[in-house]
């Protein structure tokens, strides 16, 4: 008894080591890709940050300023006038 020849299947494919290798390969490049990208946002990240600090350190010392100079030119102005 022999067995019936196999029907041939359009959808059918083979995977060689070698296709496995190749999708490997491209994974890993758009891994590297990825991360190069991820390191230049942290970087971008960083330097946001580190400009809104500065800029909140300004704001929160200009009230201080104010205040300081007004109390200044109050303490200028009683010393004038008393004498």
């Amino acid at each position: 008894m022999t067995s019936p020849a196999p029907e041939h299947n359009p959808f059918s494919s083979v995977v060689t080591a070698r296709d496995v290798y190749d999708a490997t390969r491209e994974t890993q490049a758009d891994v590297r890709n990825a991360l190069t990208r991820l390191t230049a946002l942290e970087r971008e990240h960083a330097e946001f940050r580190h400009r809104l600090t500065a800029l909140e350190r300004w704001r929160y010392a200009l009230p201080i300023t104010g205040i300081s100079a007004a109390l200044a030119a109050l303490g200028a102005v009683l010393t004038a006038l008393i004498g």
